[in-house]
């Protein structure tokens, strides 16, 4: 007689898609949100959703397993309290800058690690890094850097035709 244990394999499941989430995205963050409502919550996936970024609360003994699974060092330390995993496809800065500018008006969300660009980055790492711009934040800043000085050369052409023209 063979005992089936549908609670094991469903969590062998879900550590199989944590794996694959993390093998599969470029950006990882992970933020406590002890004390956040259920509308705090919603509105925080709700944004995510906006940004193509996914969401979502795993107990961590599964978050950990799938972490010793993929060899990866130095989260053991973060995977305690209530966390949400914030996963980002696209864009790496995604998660961290989404946690970060969340958490100014929900304090109660606070950015513990994460994994950027394959690396596992410490609070601090991860904190600065959100800090950092975009890349369309970066293409937007170079774009004005070049039409600054084109619009001072045809402020002083104008200037010039004026003087000219009196």
């Amino acid at each position: 007689m063979s005992v089936s244990r549908p609670a094991h394999n469903q969590k062998g499941e879900v550590v199989k898609d944590i794996v694959d989430r993390i093998k599969n995205c470029k950006g990882l963050a992970i933020a406590e949100y002890k004390n956040l409502s259920v509308t705090q919550m919603t509105e925080l996936r709700d944004k995510a959703r906006e940004q193509g970024i996914f969401i979502k609360v795993y107990k961590d003994s599964l978050v950990r397993r799938a972490v010793e699974e993929l060899k990866i060092q130095g989260l053991d330390a973060y995977l305690t309290q209530q966390n949400v995993y914030i996963f980002s496809d696209e864009e790496a800065l995604y998660p961290p800058k989404l946690v970060a500018e969340f958490a100014k008006a929900n304090p109660d969300l606070k950015l513990k690690a994460g994994i950027y660009e394959g690396n596992v980055m410490d609070t601090a790492a991860i904190n600065e890094i959100a800090s950092l711009p975009s890349k369309d934040e970066l293409y937007s800043m170079f774009a004005s850097s070049l039409i600054y000085p084109l619009r001072q050369f045809m402020l002083t052409v104008k200037e010039l035709a004026k003087t000219r023209s009196e």
